[in-house]
């Protein structure tokens, strides 16, 4: 896809019907939950050393090697989180094509060194393996685009919506536990060393969703978990390490191409779902992006064009306070949080809105409702 795109949903529904996770707090989805709901913290000092003698601190996957770095994470994280959706895909599948949609950390995608090349085609090959021991024939496609990565696999949304794909699996994995990606962090003095607060603790995890029709899960004995109504991406012209200015507009592209169903359904936003950090250039977006994405037209004519979406009060959650920054991750934790709330947590009948910006230009959005 090769610019900034949406997909709405128009008469055919998208339903998640399975997750799988993987990550510092729990072995999988429903604990993801529990420990995000219990406001847990799996905060723990890393064996990295910050320039004033810090040990770095991450939310880690403790019964991973400390050992093991990199892409040996992320495979077993990646693995762990995938094994949570067998029995959805093995429960009475109906044989139609499927297919899988992989995100993966930036530095995994154009312009990468061979290192990191090796290490994508070890990822692609052990998620192949997998999904030819569980899921037959199923074409793996990367999606390098960070936080964002989720939503810029916008096309299993739409293969599904439309039947031809009778499932898909969307998701992603990242670490920043490796070596090549502290010493990056440190020089770009993005890491959290006990001193500078303008800086971010690093995650690592792994989730997945399985996403059908509904009366194709109704048809195969699966429970419908949660709707998605809505997925957009957008371009920031000023990344984060660009020489231009953030402007806020690639995110608020995102959250209006998501959001802007709202008001003709005669309903309000109540629900944020984010991956905000304590960096200031993560605070100046979501300040720049949230009111023009949410008030589409207010701030552009003086208000002739206003149209209320958000609600009088909107809960703002960021996955980064309990489970780090889960980079490529991110978004499908996210989504996998507001499932299990609508499952766990009745009658909670919110809209809810997940977010991504990555370190590059790529912005993502999704929006979810309970069944």
């Amino acid at each position: 896809m090769a610019g900034p795109a949406q997909w709405r949903e128009q008469g055919n529904a998208v339903a998640i019907v399975g997750t799988g996770a993987f990550n510092g707090l729990a072995f999988n989805a429903a604990q993801s939950w529990a420990f995000w709901r219990a406001e847990a913290t799996g905060v723990v000092e890393s064996p990295f050393r910050c320039a004033n003698g810090f040990r770095a601190t991450m939310v880690l996957a403790r019964t991973l090697s400390p050992r093991a770095v990199g892409v040996e994470r992320m495979e077993a994280l990646a693995l762990g989180a995938l094994e949570e959706l067998v029995p959805a895909l093995g429960a009475g599948g109906g044989g139609g094509p499927r297919a899988l949609w992989l995100g993966l950390p930036e530095r995994y995608g154009e312009g990468a060194g061979r290192e990191h090349v090796a290490e994508r085609r070890r990822l692609e090959q052990s998620v192949q393996a997998w999904c030819n021991r569980h899921a037959g024939k199923m074409p793996v496609n990367l999606v390098p685009r960070g936080h964002a990565s989720l939503a810029w696999a916008l096309e299993a949304f739409s293969e599904v919506a439309s039947g031809r794909l009778e499932a898909a699996i969307v998701g992603g994995v990242d670490t920043y536990y490796a070596p090549e990606v502290v010493d990056e962090l440190l020089t770009q003095e993005r890491l959290f060393d006990g001193d500078n607060l303008d800086s971010f603790i690093p995650g690592e995890g792994a989730a997945f969703l399985v996403l059908m029709r509904p009366r194709v899960a109704q048809r195969q004995g699966l429970p419908v978990l949660a709707r998605v109504e809505a997925v957009a991406t957008g371009f920031e012209p000023g990344a984060m390490f660009s020489e231009q200015s953030c402007t806020g507009n690639g995110l608020a592209q995102a959250v209006r191409g998501a959001v802007q169903g709202l008001p003709a359904s005669g309903r309000r936003l109540e629900w944020l779902l984010g991956d905000l950090t304590n960096e200031n250039y993560r605070a100046q977006e979501f300040q720049l992006a949230l009111p023009r994405g949410v008030a589409p037209g207010g701030l552009d004519s003086a208000g002739k064009d206003y149209q209320p979406i958000a609600a009088d009060e909107v809960q703002a959650d960021f996955l980064p306070l309990r489970f780090g920054d889960l980079g490529a991750a991110t978004l499908p934790t996210a989504a996998i949080i507001a499932a299990h709330t609508y499952m766990r947590d009745p009658p909670v009948t919110r809209t809810c809105l997940l977010m991504g910006s990555s370190v590059g230009p790529h912005r993502g959005a999704m929006l979810m409702a309970p069944v």
